[in-house]
C-alpha cells in the first residue's frame, strides 16, 4: 500500500514530496525481517518486490532528485545510476556501512542516541544528518540544492542518531528502535493501510511524473521495498 504526499509537513524533510509504504495488514509488512529496528519481524517481508523496486528506480521528478533508504542487504540493492533514485543502504553498524560502501552502495547508519559525530573509520567519513543539528533546516535545504542522501557517488556515510520513543533500543540486541513506530509518523503510516494505493508500482511512477520539474522526492518516510504481506 502506497501513500503519496506532494508537500510534506514534516519538519525534518521540509516541504518536499514524500511517500509512505505499508503492508496490507501491518505497517511493517514491506520492511525486511532482518531489520534490527523492526519490532514486528513476524509480519515483515522475506523478499524484495522486484517490480516495485524497478518503479522506485525510475520514479524521479523531471529535472529533479529522488532518494530513499532500504534495510535489505546491500548486495541485493542496485548501485547508483544516473537519472535514477538513489537507494541508500540503511546500516546498523559502522562495519556494515563500510562493507556497503566497499561494493559501491551509498550508506547511512542508525546510531545510538548520545553519540557524537563526525567520525572517520578506515578512511571513510561518517557525517551526521545536518537536519538533526540545526533548527529550521531540512532535506530541502541540504547540500546547497543537492541533498547528501541524494548523492549516489558520495564517499562518506550519513549518520542518523536515534530519536523517537524507541531510541533506547537502537544499538541493542532487542529488535526495535524504528522512529516510525510512534507519534505522528506512525499515525500517517497506519493511514497508508486504509487509504493507500494498492497498485503501488504504477502509482509511484505516476506520482513522480506529476511533480513539478526540479522537485525533490523522498521515497518511504517509512516502509521499504519488500514484497507486501
Amino acid at each position: 500500500m502506497l501513500k503519496t504526499v506532494k508537500q510534506s509537513a514534516n519538519k525534518k524533510t521540509g516541504p518536499i514530496a514524500v511517500t509512505y509504504r505499508a503492508g496490507q495488514h501491518n505497517v511493517f509488512g514491506t520492511c525486511p525481517k532482518t531489520c534490527a529496528l523492526n519490532p514486528q519481524g513476524a509480519h515483515a517481508a522475506d523478499l524484495i518486490d522486484l517490480e516495485y523496486l524497478a518503479a522506485v528506480r525510475r520514479a524521479v521528478p523531471r529535472d529533479g532528485q529522488a532518494w530513499t533508504y532500504s534495510h535489505f542487504a546491500a548486495d541485493l540493492l542496485p548501485a547508483p545510476a544516473a537519472g535514477e533514485t538513489v537507494i541508500n543502504v540503511s546500516c546498523d553498524t559502522i562495519p556494515d556501512a563500510l562493507a556497503a560502501m566497499a561494493i559501491g552502495r551509498p550508506a547511512v547508519v542508525a546510531a545510538p542516541s548520545g553519540t557524537v559525530w563526525p567520525y572517520t573509520v578506515a578512511g571513510r567519513r561518517f557525517i551526521r544528518c545536518p537536519a538533526e543539528l540545526a533548527d529550521n533546516f531540512s532535506c530541502k535545504d541540504c547540500g546547497g540544492g543537492r541533498p547528501l542522501c541524494a548523492r549516489g557517488d558520495r564517499d562518506f556515510a550519513v549518520v542518523f542518531v536515534a530519536h523517537g520513543s524507541g531510541a533506547r533500543l537502537v544499538g541493542e540486541d532487542t529488535p526495535g528502535g524504528c522512529y516510525g513506530n510512534g507519534g505522528h509518523v506512525r499515525l500517517a503510516w497506519e493511514k497508508t493501510i486504509t487509504g493507500g494505493h494498492q497498485n503501488d508500482a504504477a502509482e509511484l511512477v505516476h506520482f513522480a511524473r506529476s511533480l513539478s520539474p526540479g522537485s525533490f522526492l523522498r521515497h518511504h518516510v517509512v516502509g521499504d521495498m519488500g514484497m507486501i504481506k
